[in-house]
């Protein structure tokens, strides 16, 4: 018996070939059906883990060879850092707000980091080792800024293995940046002047001196008008997003301004927005884009609030000095994740399935042309009920 017998239908076979059998069917469905069901937890080809201290190694050696300090590890930056990457893989998202609108820096101060002065964090995933992860962080400019930023003190990192979705198994990277605020106790008072001695009192005259003139009592002062201040107050603690999209460079400004202001306005270079207010109180958040070229390197964003009143109160913060969130490169040039595997042997076997299809088709226009008829089941239904079992169990595979 020749292969094509097996798969066409001739007088050979007497128009029976193997791939119309029940047996052809139920060894497709079992080979699909196992794909499905077990080759997520057969496989396991991510890497169980990064060290989380060697990869701080690396960002401190990256500082040391630019002559910037090395950054001190922070067990509370960790804690946090730690709390963000479970976080991501048990809610299956990969970005510096969390599905609640939550930025990292509330579990930042959380942890117990604050008063702080400055804020960064990186992100990444998918990535199998530490020196990986450096190279796609200083090879995007976002990152290397947060590496290399002279401003930042201490450092925590966590690197977590897990389920991140189905059949999709990774590691997940935060890092954490930051300097705290530190005050300056203020100068102790000067040391008191010594009391001179008083002079002895001149000797007594017998003669009377004149009584006083009389002198005008001075005018009543004049009633001092009361200062218009402002009701309003722009908390420092600024938090600015920026992320690169296409060609276009975003900035996401959130602000918190006190005092129930009837409007917040944002400035930055030549564009000026107007922040609205969000669900929480004193919350203001706004966006301004530009194009991926800009350089905010010297500039400054103004934040001015006006009261009920109309009293306006603005401040200004250099853009280096705010706390930076940056969109990491994920690791989806890395060959041997998991993730990528599964996806090769869908499309095989989705290849695959298509290929019985088209056999299955084949097979009905020869046996209809050839107009047999058989006792127990025609070809047309027979050849069209395992067409649609192949087809449901085609798309099963990307479901």
């Amino acid at each position: 018996m020749r292969l094509k017998d097996y798969f066409l239908a001739s007088e050979t076979n007497d128009y029976q070939p193997w791939i119309t059998k029940p047996v052809a069917l139920f060894s497709f469905c079992l080979i699909i059906w196992a794909l499905r069901l077990l080759l997520p937890s057969a496989f396991t080809f991510a890497s169980p883990g990064i060290d989380a201290g060697v990869l701080m190694d690396k960002i401190n050696q990256e500082r040391t060879n630019r002559f910037i300090p090395s950054l001190v590890t922070n067990s509370k930056l960790i804690a946090a850092a730690a709390s963000k990457s479970n976080d991501m893989l048990t809610r299956s998202y990969f970005a510096h707000v969390d599905p609640d609108g939550n930025y990292v820096w509330y579990r930042i101060e959380n942890a117990g980091y604050k008063p702080y002065l400055t804020l960064g964090e990186n992100l990444a995933i998918d990535f199998n080792d530490a020196q990986s992860v450096i190279e796609a962080w200083m090879n995007s400019p976002t990152h290397r800024a947060n590496i290399v930023n002279e401003k930042f003190q201490d450092q925590g990192l966590a690197s977590i293995y897990g389920l991140y979705e189905p059949g999709h198994s990774t590691i997940a990277i935060t890092s954490l940046f930051g300097a705290l605020l530190k005050k300056s106790s203020p100068p102790p008072p000067p040391p008191a002047a010594a009391s001179k001695p008083k002079p002895p009192p001149p000797p007594s005259s017998l003669a009377t001196k004149p009584p006083p003139t009389p002198q005008p009592a001075p005018p009543p002062p004049a009633p001092q008008q009361p200062e218009n201040k402002p009701t309003v107050t722009i908390n420092p603690d600024i938090k600015l997003t920026k992320k690169i999209i296409d060609e276009e460079l975003i900035f996401e400004l959130d602000v918190v301004v006190s005092g129930s202001p009837s409007m917040v306005k944002a400035s930055l270079k030549d564009k000026t927005i107007e922040l609205l207010p969000s669900a929480i109180v004193g919350q203001f958040l706004g966006v301004f884009t530009f194009p991926k070229q800009s350089d905010f390197s010297s500039e400054k964003i103004k934040i001015s609030a006006v009261d009920k009143n109309g009293t306006e109160t603005s401040s200004e913060f250099e853009i280096g000095d705010l706390p930076s969130a940056d969109y990491a490169v994920t690791g989806t040039v890395s060959p041997a994740s998991e993730y990528h595997f599964i996806k090769i042997l869908k499309i095989i076997f989705s290849v695959f399935a298509l290929i019985y299809l088209v056999f299955l088709i084949i097979d009905s226009i020869i046996i209809h042309r050839a107009k047999i008829k058989r006792t127990t089941i025609h070809s047309s239904p027979h050849s069209l009920l395992f067409l649609l079992i192949v087809l449901v169990n085609l798309i099963s595979i990307w479901v």
